[in-house]
C-alpha cells in the first residue's frame, strides 16, 4: 500500500513539473492580473454595491482561468491521443493503471492549487486596494474567513469537473470530443437548477411529480454548483449562514468526486489500451 502510494505521488509530481515546464499557468495568472489592474481603472463607474461587484468580477476572473485550465491544460494531459504514447509507457510495470488514475489526477489538482493560491493572492490584494479607495459607504465589508471558504468552494467545483474530465477520458479516446462532452456536462449542471425552478414555479407545463423525479435524479449525474458558492457573503455585513449548511455542501461535493474516481479507475482497470 505505501509503494502504491509513493508510485502515485512520484506520477503526480511528474505531472506537477510538466505543467509548470510548458507554463501551463504562466499566461492564466498573466490574464488574471491584467483584468484585475483592469478593474482598479473602472471600479468607479459602478453606482453602488461596489464591493459585491468587485467580489463577482475577481470570482468570476478566476473561474474562467481554472475552467481554461481545466479545458486546455488538464484534457490534453488525461485524453489518449494516438499520436502519443506516453500513456502505454505509464502504464507499463511497475505502475499499475489505478496509480496511473490516482497520479494524475493528484498532480493536475496540486496544479489547480498553485493557480488558485496565486489567483487568491491577487484577488485579496486587489479587494483592499478597492475597499481602501472608496467610501464605507460602497465598500462596508470584505471577510477573510468567507472569502476562504468561498475560494474553497471554487476549488472544489474545479476538482469536480477534473474527475469528471478523468471519467471521460477513460471511457472516450480523443481530447477533443472530452472537451465537447465536459463542456457540455458543465451547461447541463448549470442549466438544470434552472428548469427545475422553472417547473416548480408552473412556468414549464406538464406533469410536475415526474419531472420533479426526473430532475432529482438528474441532480445525484449533474450537481447544483451554486451550492458552493458562497461569494455573497465575502462583503455582507450580517450573512445568514448555517455552517452546516456549508459543511454538508462540502461532503456531499467529496462524496460525489470520490465516486466518479473510482469509477475512472474502475474503467481503466478494465479497458483495452490497444
Amino acid at each position: 500500500m505505501l509503494r502504491s502510494i509513493q508510485r502515485s505521488l512520484s506520477l503526480s509530481r511528474l505531472i506537477v513539473v510538466d505543467g509548470i515546464r510548458r507554463h501551463a499557468l504562466l499566461a492564466l495568472v498573466a490574464m488574471c492580473m491584467a483584468s484585475e489592474v483592469g478593474a482598479l481603472l473602472f471600479f468607479d463607474f459602478i453606482p453602488r454595491d461596489i464591493g459585491r461587484a468587485s467580489a463577482d468580477f475577481v470570482f468570476s476572473i478566476a473561474w474562467l482561468s481554472g475552467f481554461l485550465f481545466l479545458l486546455f491544460h488538464a484534457i490534453q494531459t488525461v485524453s489518449w491521443r494516438e499520436e502519443r504514447s506516453v500513456i502505454y509507457s505509464l502504464l507499463a510495470r511497475p505502475i499499475s493503471r489505478n496509480e496511473y488514475v490516482i497520479g494524475v489526477f493528484w498532480g493536475l489538482i496540486i496544479l489547480l492549487f498553485l493557480l488558485n493560491c496565486i489567483l487568491a493572492s491577487l484577488g485579496w490584494v486587489t479587494l483592499l486596494i478597492i475597499k481602501n479607495k472608496v467610501s464605507n459607504d460602497y465598500f462596508q465589508m470584505l471577510s477573510p474567513g468567507y472569502y476562504v471558504v468561498a475560494w474553497t468552494g471554487l476549488m472544489m467545483i474545479e476538482v469536480i469537473i477534473l474527475a469528471v474530465i478523468m471519467l471521460i477520458s477513460s471511457l472516450i479516446r480523443g481530447g477533443f470530443i472530452v472537451l465537447l462532452l465536459t463542456v457540455s456536462y458543465y451547461f447541463i449542471c448549470s442549466g438544470l437548477p434552472v428548469a427545475k425552478e422553472a417547473v416548480l414555479q408552473g412556468v414549464v407545463e406538464g406533469p410536475k411529480s415526474i419531472l420533479i423525479t426526473f430532475f432529482k435524479i438528474g441532480t445525484f449525474i449533474f450537481p447544483d454548483f451554486a451550492k458552493l458558492d458562497f461569494k455573497n457573503f465575502i462583503t455582507e455585513i450580517n450573512p445568514v449562514v448555517q455552517p452546516g449548511s456549508i459543511a454538508l455542501s462540502f461532503l456531499v461535493a467529496i462524496s460525489y468526486i470520490c465516486l466518479v474516481m473510482f469509477l475512472a479507475c474502475l474503467v481503466y482497470s478494465r479497458r483495452d489500451l490497444k
